[in-house]
């Protein structure tokens, strides 16, 4: 019995995310595209985007918005959101076969959905809403105009994201697993192999630091520049840095499925068939962060922090990690789209049995990653939730003299290239600014060069300013006592018709733009805001406006509550 107990922790410890899963079959030809032009990508599912993967397709539009959106099948529509970020405009239809689509970043919706969202804008008094209709409010048809595309949200570019989702989890599945009709013999392009030693006593060729190496080849065969040769002691990690292409597009988009063989075995593998919603920032853990946040090289690591919780990995053995010490490996990588074209690459390490390594002293205060951290100065203090961090790490602060325009000096918590899974609690100490500017006081994370990143939502509880962050690096504070920036861009002259439009640019380069409201004759109208361009914008409602003189007034608000109003009319 003792045997087969040791025998059970040793596999549990050697095989750290065995086991393959049985492939599921998804229903092929169920759903129709969900638009009438050929399905080109600029993205697909799976693949690295920041602090997230990538949930669906990203569908071409011709680089215009417009574009008929249909229903991929018969169900009812059963959420709708409106955002200024994510998604923007998005619409969710349920399906009777177990699945849920999602059409995001949508223009406008068709008649009957419009008029059910405006309506709901209206009793709640605001442009950014959330619904859910029952199972009988909106029906949908196969192949109805559901909306026309758009760019609005966080989209960078006119174009639909579509997603699959599986209805009893809400767990989005790669949408190429049912069939859709794309276009794709292109093998995937192998950019770039890395070697990581993993402690302060393992090297990869002589040296204690990672290696980064741009791969040679094409066409499916890659290796490393000749006539390099490989060589390491200890504990070493690798990775790989992989990218996908679809006929009829440039886009880089991401691989399917990534193996790595270790002397003619199976040691690492991973595939993006579902990844659930609350697991995808643990992407920050499956890249080399650091080269990804300071390099743009989007570096898939083969071996696995401790912290990491994807659910996408297989037949990993003893976390992915390799060993040296009298004898070397050969390392095969076996990288696959979903269509099945496929690209290897092949790299031989030796072991280095002759350099010695001195650990060098350490510097910092050691984090553990599974229990809560916390740091303080008499000027700063940071809380960390146990799981913050993806691995230990020996924690390091410093802070430099204040510098026009900051109101404090500038904290350096540890770095910008170590990353944060959880919110951190952040408090710096605003002794000596007067007490006429705390009310107006906020946050801001800033880059290496003290460059404001971004504004963070703040409070003041006493002597001191504090704020949620997900990110280590620099931080500093600021006073916002300038009010935003409202004007209007285009006006209506004499007696507006039903497609005039007001339109204003409301914009603030500080603290950032909190709140906005319309109004005409003291009720609050529906305006349509697009931080992208910065326009808030009326158009014409009929059935809510009475003839005469109507007068116009936009507030809006910043984010530590600075006002700015502006007003105009015209004659309905």
């Amino acid at each position: 019995m003792r045997l087969l107990k040791l025998f059970f922790l040793l596999s549990l410890l050697f095989c750290h995310h065995s086991g393959k899963a049985q492939e599921k079959i998804y229903p092929q030809g169920y759903f129709r595209s969900p638009v009438d032009i050929p399905i080109r990508l600029a993205g697909n599912f799976g693949e690295i985007r920041g602090n997230h993967f990538h949930a669906g397709l990203d569908i071409k539009t011709n680089q215009v918005e417009g574009l008929n959106i249909y229903a991929a099948a018969s169900g009812y529509v059963s959420r709708i959101k409106i955002s200024l970020y994510g998604y923007g405009k998005v619409i969710y239809i349920t399906h009777p076969n177990g699945f849920t689509t999602a059409y995001a970043h949508l223009q406008q919706f068709n008649d009957t959905i419009e008029a059910y969202v405006r309506k709901n804008q209206y009793l709640r008094e605001s442009f950014e809403i959330e619904l859910f209709p029952g199972a009988g409010e909106i029906q949908v048809e196969k192949g109805e105009v559901i909306a026309l595309s758009g760019n609005t949200g966080g989209s960078g570019g006119p174009h639909l994201h579509f997603e699959i989702r599986e209805t009893a989890t809400s767990i989005p599945i790669n949408p190429l697993k049912f069939g859709f009709a794309i276009e794709d013999n292109i093998k995937p392009i192998l950019k770039t192999f890395s070697l990581y030693p993993l402690n302060d006593t393992s090297i990869v060729n002589g040296k204690n630091s990672p290696l980064h190496l741009t791969l040679r080849g094409s066409n499916g065969n890659y290796g490393i520049p000749g006539p390099m040769s490989l060589s390491a002691r200890g504990v070493i990690g690798v990775g790989i840095e992989a990218i996908d292409r679809f006929n009829g597009s440039s886009n880089r988009c991401g691989v399917y499925s990534v193996k790595l063989n270790v002397d003619g075995e199976t040691h690492y593998e991973h595939e993006m068939e579902r990844i659930p919603f609350e697991l995808s920032r643990y992407i920050n853990s499956h890249v080399d962060y650091h080269e990804t946040k300071k390099n743009k090289r989007r570096v898939q690591k083969s071996f696995l922090d401790p912290n990491n919780k994807l659910n996408i990995y297989k037949n990993v053995k003893l976390s992915g990690k390799l060993f040296f010490s009298t004898f070397g490996h050969e390392i095969h990588y076996v990288v696959k789209d979903l269509y099945g074209n496929t690209s290897t690459m092949y790299a031989t390490i030796e072991a280095d049995t002759t350099t010695v390594v001195t650990p060098s002293a350490v510097k910092g205060i050691f984090f553990p990653y599974n229990a809560p951290n916390a740091f303080k100065t008499d000027s700063f203090k940071l809380n960390l939730s146990a799981g913050s961090l993806y691995n230990n790490i020996y924690f390091t602060y410093k802070q430099t003299e204040q510098t026009y325009p900051y109101l404090t000096g500038i904290h350096h918590v540890h770095n910008l290239y170590t990353p944060l899974h959880s919110y951190a609690t952040m408090q710096i100490n605003i002794v000596g600014i007067p007490d006429s500017l705390r009310p107006k006081l906020y946050a801001v994370s800033l880059q290496e060069n003290l460059r404001v990143l971004s504004a963070e939502g703040s409070t003041v509880e006493g002597d001191w300013l504090v704020f949620k962050s997900r990110s280590f690096g620099p931080y500093g504070v600021l006073a916002d006592t300038q009010p935003p920036a409202v004007w209007l861009k285009r006006g209506i002259s004499g007696k507006a018709d039903a497609n005039a439009q007001l339109i204003f640019t409301i914009k603030d380069n500080e603290s950032g733009i909190a709140d906005y409201k319309g109004e005409i004759n003291g009720e609050w109208v529906l305006m349509e805001y697009d931080r992208k361009t910065e326009e808030l914008v009326y158009k014409i409602d009929t059935g809510r406006l009475k003839p005469g003189l109507q007068e116009v007034k936009v507030t809006v608000t910043d984010a530590v509550g600075n006002t700015q109003t502006k007003n105009t009319s015209f004659i309905w």
